[in-house]
C-alpha cells in the first residue's frame, strides 16, 4: 500500500497484463483447443493452390510463338521436321477464328435439330380427342387423308361423340340441378352421427409408449377396466422399438380386450332381455385418440372381429389445439 493524498491505494502489479477481455466461464486457451483450420499443414499434403492452368497456358503460348517465329523466318518445314520440335497446332484465341465459328455454328445446328426431333410439340404423347376422331373417320373412309384447314370439318369432335363411342364422358358434368331445395327441407343434422341406445363406444388411446383400450355403453357405464400394454404384461422388449409403442403391442392389447369384452356384452344384452342370436352383430362406435404406432394395431384388431362387431361410426377424437393455451413444458419430451 502506498498513499495518494493521504488515502491508502493498492498498487496494480499486473497492470500490463490486465487489459485482456474477461473469459466468462470459458477455459483458458491452450494449444489443444486451437482450431484445425489455422494449423500449419505441410506443403506436400496441400492441394494445388492455383496458377497451374495459367502456367500451362503460358507454356502453350510460348510454343505458339516459337512456331510463328519459325514460320515467318521461312524455315517452318525444316523446323517441323526436326525431331526436337513439337507439332502443336496454334492454340491462341486469335488463330483460325472463322473456322472455329463455323464449327460452333454447325454444332449448334446439330444440337437444335436433335432437340426438335425429340420435341414434345412435334410428337404428341397425350391423348387428343380430335386427332382420335380424325383417325376413326379416316378408317371409316368418310374423311380425306389429311384435312386441310380451309374449311371446318363437317363434324366437330366434342364430348357427345366420345360419350357415344366409349360410354363415358371426359368432361365434368357442369349442368346445375334445376331442383330447388327449400330451407325447411334441409336436414341440418345430416352430417352428425345418429347414436342408438344399444351402441357401445370402444376407445383406443394410442400414446407414445402405451396403448389403452376401454369400452363404455350408451349410458356411460364402463364395461371392463382399461387394458394397457403394461397391465397385460407386455412390458420390456414387447413395448416397441426405442421406447415407442409398437403396432403389434397395440394389436395384442386391443384383441385381448375384445376377447374379454364380448362375453360381458352378451351377458348385458341377455340381462336386458335382448340376447344375441347366432349371426347377430354388436353395433360399436370406435373412437381413436392419438397418432402413435398403437393406433394402427388397435384398429386392425377391431376389423379382425368383424364377425361380432358392426362398426357404425369410426371417429378420431385426438385433441387438436386451434391455437389455444400453450401445453405444459414436459409433455412432448
Amino acid at each position: 500500500l502506498y498513499f495518494i493524498e493521504g488515502k491508502p491505494h493498492k498498487r496494480n502489479v499486473n497492470a500490463a497484463t490486465d487489459h485482456h477481455m474477461p473469459r466468462r466461464g470459458k477455459p483458458r486457451p491452450r494449444a489443444g483447443l486451437f482450431p484445425d483450420k489455422y494449423r500449419r499443414v505441410p506443403a506436400a499434403l496441400k492441394p494445388m493452390q492455383g496458377g497451374q492452368q495459367y502456367f500451362n497456358d503460358f507454356m502453350l503460348q510460348r510454343n505458339d510463338d516459337d512456331l510463328r517465329l519459325s514460320s515467318t523466318q521461312g524455315n517452318s518445314e525444316a523446323s517441323l521436321n526436326t525431331p526436337l520440335s513439337s507439332k502443336i497446332e496454334l492454340r491462341l484465341p486469335q488463330a483460325d477464328f472463322i473456322g472455329n465459328r463455323d464449327a460452333l455454328d454447325a454444332a449448334l445446328a446439330k444440337e437444335l435439330s436433335e432437340l426438335s426431333s425429340q420435341d414434345g410439340f412435334t410428337q404428341r404423347r397425350a391423348f387428343n380427342e380430335l386427332e382420335q376422331f380424325h383417325v376413326e373417320m379416316r378408317r371409316a373412309g368418310q374423311l380425306a387423308a389429311e384435312p386441310d384447314g380451309t374449311l371446318l370439318p363437317d363434324r366437330v369432335a366434342d364430348n357427345d361423340y366420345f360419350k357415344s363411342r366409349f360410354g363415358y364422358s371426359l368432361v365434368k358434368d357442369t349442368q346445375l340441378e334445376t331442383v330447388r331445395t327449400e330451407y325447411k327441407d334441409l336436414d341440418l343434422w345430416a352430417e352428425l352421427p345418429k347414436y342408438t341406445k344399444d351402441m357401445y363406444f370402444l376407445y383406443i388411446i394410442a400414446r407414445r409408449r402405451n396403448t389403452y383400450a376401454v369400452c363404455f355403453d350408451f349410458t356411460g357405464k364402463r364395461l371392463l377396466k382399461p387394458y394397457t400394454v403394461g397391465n397385460r404384461g407386455l412390458k420390456g422388449g414387447d413395448r416397441g422399438f426405442r421406447g415407442e409403442g409398437s403396432t403389434d403391442s397395440g394389436h395384442q392389447v386391443t384383441s385381448m380386450y375384445i376377447n374379454d369384452l364380448i362375453p360381458i356384452i352378451r351377458e348385458q344384452k341377455a340381462s336386458f332381455g335382448k340376447p344375441l342370436q347366432k349371426g347377430d352383430k354388436v353395433d360399436v362406435v370406435v373412437r381413436v385418440m392419438g397418432f402413435y404406432n398403437g393406433r394402427q394395431g388397435g384398429v386392425r384388431a377391431i376389423t379382425d372381429r368383424s364377425d361380432v362387431f358392426n362398426v357404425r361410426y369410426f371417429e378420431d377424437v385426438t385433441p387438436f389445439p386451434l391455437n389455444g393455451p400453450r401445453m405444459p413444458r414436459g409433455v412432448f419430451k
